[in-house]
């Protein structure tokens, strides 16, 4: 039997800054990982034949995030602004844009002027249900699919328009030369340095608690036990049932809190990192480009820019079910291909033949994070209220769903929730 003061579930971004903050208020805390490495949708990759780190997980700083930025100074890592031009791709030409909706100025008079929350569908179709708004409905929802991972049928209408009409899209968007995986290893050197605990291969399979005194049994039959729980799983983990990979029993049961984790919106993303024997884009003059927005089955793409590599990133969001989330990898990449092909005007055997080295990344498959991130719902708010509060002062909730703010789904979301629920159980 191990015993801790407290054990944490999860040793992403949200799990590692509660162990560090713990751990340095001399609590004895020990980290339970289901994967092989620390990260969770943190996640940079080295090997398969590619010259460069890739980011499988999350890749922006999305703006001057304080703990971001005050942890990567502290830690001495190097982060740089994002740069370059945005494009986008319709039929048959690549022209330098920002991404734009038709129909623009009237859907945001509409969107500034709406009373009450609703979902992004219902406000389409009540005021843009017409033919000739057809395509300033598709742009809406793929936006909202493809920045926010969001179902337009169930995302709130008040969140988008805080992120669309907020002036977000000035804010510099940063990038970790050599990714996240150097945030978290200081982080990770921290814990230990502090006296904390890290167990890897450590799927958690039941916890059977009661006030004050938690005991977690892993899938190898391990037990831990302490007198405080903090669950950083995804929401994607949280609510499946008993039957799934990654799936946790609570004896007694969490179905308020479980409940309120359904009614919270999570997302799908598939990410496709291929790198070539040589930009071949600057061949067509885009020679300093970020983004490149396309109609195309995997719709999004970019570059490592200010870094000078070979790499392209295909980006796909949208919902759980979607048709692309349940094909294999290779039928992926073979999608992948032939959307770039399509961008630019080639055969897909001119893409095949500079293909070096691809890796194909489907989060809704990974069983240890079941989507993406989170989005706002039009119930999102009052489920906030439910997993905030700790369950009998015992059981703590904290990842990027759980942020309360403009950042919602980002690493920023996962590292201010866990700061926030170690402080509650430091002055608890």
């Amino acid at each position: 039997m191990n015993s801790s003061d407290t054990i944490i579930i999860g040793a992403g971004a949200a799990g590692l800054i509660t162990a560090l903050e713990l751990a340095k208020a001399g609590k004895k805390v020990i980290v339970l990982e289901a994967r092989n490495r620390i990260g969770g949708r943190c996640f940079t990759f080295s090997g398969d034949g590619f010259t460069t780190s890739i980011e499988l997980g999350a890749e922006f700083i999305h703006g001057e995030l304080p703990l971001t930025l005050k942890l990567l100074k502290e830690a001495q890592i190097v982060y740089e602004p994002v740069s370059g031009n945005n494009f986008q791709a319709k039929n048959g030409e690549i022209k330098q844009s920002e991404f734009f909706m038709e129909h623009w100025d009237e859907f945001e008079k509409a969107l500034s002027e709406v009373q009450e929350d609703q979902s992004l569908e219902q406000f389409l179709q009540q005021n843009f249900a017409e033919e000739k708004y057809a395509g300033l409905r598709k742009s809406a929802t793929q936006f909202a699919a493809g920045y926010d991972t969001a179902d337009s049928e169930r995302v709130s209408l008040f969140s988008l328009r805080n992120e669309w009409l907020g002036g977000h899209e000035e804010e510099t968007q940063f990038r970790i030369p050599g990714g996240y995986i150097q945030l978290m290893g200081f982080l990770l050197e921290e814990i230990e340095k502090f006296g904390g605990e890290i167990k890897l291969n450590a799927m958690v399979k039941q916890v059977n608690w009661k006030p004050g005194l938690v005991e977690v049994v892993t899938a190898d039959n391990a037990s831990f036990t302490g007198k405080k729980l903090v669950l950083t799983v995804s929401l994607g983990v949280l609510v499946l049932d008993g039957n799934e990979t990654a799936a946790i029993t609570f004896n007694p049961d969490l179905f308020e809190q479980r409940k309120a984790a359904t009614e919270m919106g999570f997302g799908a993303i598939i990410k496709v990192l291929m790198e070539f024997t040589g930009p071949f884009w600057k061949d067509r003059g885009l020679n300093n480009m970020q983004f490149l927005f396309s109609e195309e089955k995997i719709p999004t793409w970019w570059t490592q820019n200010p870094q000078q590599n070979n790499v392209l990133t295909g980006w796909l969001g949208g919902k759980p079910q979607d048709e692309m989330q349940h094909l294999n990898d290779e039928e992926i990449l073979q999608e992948a291909i032939i959307s770039l092909a399509h961008i630019f005007n080639v055969d897909a055997s001119f893409i095949t033949q500079k293909l070096v080295s691809a890796k194909v990344y489907n989060w809704t498959a990974d069983p240890f994070a079941r989507g993406s991130y989170s989005y706002a719902t039009l119930k999102t708010a009052s489920a906030l209220k439910i997993l905030k509060k700790p369950v009998a002062q015992t059981i703590y909730f904290a990842g990027e769903a759980l942020f309360e703010g403009e950042q919602l789904g980002t690493v920023e979301a996962a590292l201010v929730t866990g700061l926030e629920v170690a402080k509650a159980i430091i002055g608890a």
